[in-house]
């Protein structure tokens, strides 16, 4: 497992896993490490707060693979117009 050093937060707070030790940055990527890494030791509301998560982290991903798809057609479109014109 890559233990990469990070940058402590500016708010000041420790956002470490209770169970590992490791940093993070979030205090989500926390819980998001121990829905993953360490599930056996979640309560029920734990589990509720990583589904939480786990959900807005998947909206997020199909909002960034939404974007790019745009800016991919966008290239392709702007490159064969460009084709069109100059050839």
């Amino acid at each position: 497992m890559d233990r990469t050093v990070i940058d402590r937060p500016a708010d000041g707070e420790d956002h470490t896993c209770p169970q590992c030790g490791r940093p993070f940055a979030r205090a989500e990527y926390v819980t998001f490490h121990r829905g993953l890494e360490h599930p056996e030791t979640l309560t029920e509301e734990d589990r509720t707060r990583f589904a939480e998560v786990y959900r807005a982290e998947n909206d997020e991903i199909k909002r960034f693979r939404l974007k790019a798809l745009a800016v991919l057609i966008g290239m392709y479109f702007t490159f064969l117009y460009l084709y069109l014109v100059l050839a």
